[in-house]
């Protein structure tokens, strides 16, 4: 598919497109792209209608992510669906591999990104699936291939995320927390291992001036960028603002007691004991750290942070936007057929130029 200079006339669903990530998702797609269809899909149609009356030049449509065939109702061509919540059974999925349909998911854990691989390689797949999972939907992984391609050879790679308790949160951000108790696979040393959750800490500065220990966590950032870069050492750790919140979900996963505190029937109780989100929400900030031969052969470390004022949802919904573009081959060639991720055929100019439009502070080396 050759790239686009506008996404005029082009048509996209947002399943999940009325959600706390899908909202800002559709209005920053309809900020920059006027010309494009959306459409507004989930399980409440007036919900999904409220909104695409706001939008304008929005549709809403009415999907079951839990029917044999999500996207059988929806009627006309789409160029593109987008999956803002979780597609528990791969059957949106699977049902735009069927359609044709370009397709963009952001809310997978690294099994269940696996699995849907395997689900993919089931079909002939005829057009990009872009598996966007990785932690808000690329963005800091897109940040990393940036420094990285300045670099004639990567060694380590480091992503380190400060969570704050006031942020806000969906429900599947919520749900999202069990990987926190999830052993990591991490390439240490050139080799794949198994690490311990909650472990490995070292001590990060935050673009905010927060100083806090950070600890190993699963995502799928740790193995994505590590085939993406080559990279000997690659680490997605996670810390809190609050010292005594981090000391003492440590204390919870070391013991077990995270994946006890998992089970759906005391979901109230994991969300007293580890969320206090305001009503205004907070920061999000991250720092990525490159280390690596440098053209002049020289040992070489690069240092980027991102701080979005308005909290990881919103820069969760920047990733999305961005990854729907690429999607659409918006000022690039389209991902070709066939599985990708953020790091592949990435285009860290657009999604810069957008981190910038939408105030979130970016300090690049």
């Amino acid at each position: 598919m050759a790239a686009h200079a506008t996404l005029d006339g082009k048509r996209v669903l947002l399943a999940g497109g009325y959600g706390m990530v899908g909202t800002q998702v559709a209005g920053i797609l309809r900020h920059h792209h006027p010309g494009l269809t959306l459409v507004i899909a989930g399980r409440n149609r007036d919900a999904a209608a409220t909104l695409a009356g706001k939008l304008g030049n929005a549709n809403p449509a009415r999907i079951d992510m839990k029917a044999g065939n999500p996207l059988e109702g929806v009627d006309g061509h789409l160029d593109a669906v987008a999956t803002l919540v979780k597609d528990h059974e791969d059957r949106t999925l699977l049902a735009a591999i069927a359609r044709a349909t370009p397709y963009m998911d952001i809310t997978r854990g690294s099994q269940a990104q696996a699995r849907a691989y395997v689900a993919a390689a089931q079909h002939d797949v005829r057009v990009p699936i872009l598996f966007a999972s990785n932690w808000m939907a690329g963005v800091p992984a897109i940040i990393a291939m940036h420094l990285a391609a300045r670099l004639e050879s990567v060694d380590t790679v480091a992503l380190s995320i400060l969570f704050c308790g006031n942020d806000r949160l969906g429900p599947d951000s919520e749900d999202a927390s069990g990987t926190l108790g999830e052993p990591v696979e991490a390439r240490v040393n050139g080799r794949w291992t198994s690490r311990a959750p909650m472990g490995d800490p070292i001590t990060v500065r935050f673009p905010g001036g927060l100083k806090r220990r950070v600890y190993r966590m699963a995502m799928a950032d740790g193995i994505t960028l590590a085939q993406a870069t080559g990279a000997r050492d690659v680490a997605v750790r996670l810390g809190l603002d609050d010292v005594m919140s981090a000391r003492f979900t440590r204390f919870l996963v070391r013991t077990g007691l995270w994946a006890w505190l998992q089970d759906e029937r005391r979901a109230g109780l994991r969300k007293r004991l580890t969320q206090n989100p305001a009503p205004t929400g907070a920061a999000h900030e991250i720092v990525i750290e490159v280390k690596g031969q440098g053209r002049a052969g020289k040992t070489t470390s690069l240092r980027a942070s991102i701080r979005d004022p308005a909290g990881q949802s919103h820069l969760t919904a920047i990733g999305a936007a961005a990854g729907i573009e690429r999607l659409l081959g918006f000022r690039k060639e389209a991902l070709r057929p066939g599985p990708a991720v953020p790091e592949t055929a990435p285009d860290p100019e657009r999604l810069i130029a957008l981190l910038k439009a939408h105030d979130v502070q970016l300090a690049l080396p």
